[in-house]
Parts: structure tokens; C-alpha cells; sequence
């Protein structure tokens, strides 16, 4: 997605004027809520995604070490990862590629069955892994250091009640479709 620094985001005034057309929608306070939560995620993104590039990952392959390294053996199937990682096996499967030429994988048959493949985490997956995370941790301490702890409950909370309006959204495009 086109990353945009979206410098004139409009206020109360500009959503209630824009709203005088479509009355009994949504309120101007609403509107300002979701363009402002929107904004914030995407800046916490684009900060967070330049702390993994750093260290040569992006989001998916962090994701992908980790369900390793937790895994018996280190090792799982390439389908166990999509299915995790909730994408489709085409796309994981080129971050697994990608995964391999870095020395972080490597694909190891299955001594029971030969059709079998499985994802074996290497050493340098796992110090790649080893290295990110203090700065992992350091970076979330950041971006909610300004939280109490009844602050980081309300959020929870809040955001729980997102995800819920956001199901309501997807169930509504799925019965347009």
C-alpha cells in the first residue's frame, strides 16, 4: 500500500459539512475518530516496519521465525504456516524461498514420508530472531510509554470493540458479494 503523509486531515467542521449530504450516517465525531485512528496506525506502522527492515525482516518473516522457534523441533509444515500466518500458501511459500537464500531456513523432508516437507529453523534464523527482539520489545515500550496501566485496559478494551465493528463490516461485504 502507497504510503501517504496525509498532512490536512479534516476536522469536525470539514466532516460535519461533508456529512450535511448523507444525514443519519454517521456523526462528524465518528468520522474524526476513524480518520484519526486510521492515521495513527499507519504512522506506527511505517515506524515500526523501518525497525524491522533494519534487521531484514519485514513483518511476515518475523512472524514466520517466531512460529518456528516456538515449534517442536523448530520445524513446521509449509501449510501449518499459512494456516498460522493466515495467508495464502503461494505467498508463503516465496517468504520461505526468500527465507532459505538467506540462510534462515531450509526445507527438510520428512523421514516418514518423502512427499512430506517441512520448514527447518537454522541458526542464523534463530540469531536473526535473537537480535530483533530487544528491539521489538523496545519499540512497543515505546509507542505505549505514554500509557498508564488503566490506559492500556481501556485500550484493550476499545480495540476490542473495533475488531467487533470491523466483523459487522466484513459480514456486510460478504453478503454484498
Amino acid at each position: 500500500m502507497t504510503q501517504f503523509t496525509f498532512h490536512d486531515r479534516p476536522d469536525a467542521k470539514r466532516f460535519e459539512q461533508t456529512l450535511q449530504a448523507y444525514p443519519n450516517l454517521t456523526t462528524p465525531e465518528v468520522a474524526e475518530s476513524f480518520i484519526h485512528f486510521q492515521w495513527a496506525y499507519r504512522e506506527m506502522q511505517r515506524g515500526y516496519d523501518q525497525v524491522l527492515a533494519h534487521y531484514g525482516l519485514s513483518e511476515s518473516k518475523f512472524i514466520i521465525l517466531m512460529f518456528l522457534k516456538q515449534a517442536h523441533k523448530q520445524q513446521l509444515a509449509p501449510s501449518e504456516i499459512a494456516e498460522k500466518l493466515g495467508a495464502a500458501r503461494a505467498t508463503v511459500t516465496k517468504l520461505l524461498n526468500k527465507m532459505e537464500q538467506d540462510g534462515w531456513v531450509k526445507k527438510k523432508i520428512d523421514k516418514k514420508d518423502k512427499r512430506m516437507v517441512n520448514i527447518q529453523l537454522l541458526p542464523q534464523g534463530e540469531k536473526v530472531v535473537t537480535n530483533f527482539l530487544p528491539a521489538n520489545f523496545k519499540s512497543v515500550a515505546l509507542i505505549f510509554s505514554d500509557f498508564s496501566a488503566t490506559e492500556l485496559d481501556q485500550l484493550f478494551y476499545l480495540l476490542t470493540k473495533i475488531e467487533k465493528g470491523t466483523k459487522k463490516l466484513n459480514q456486510e461485504m460478504e453478503s454484498l458479494l
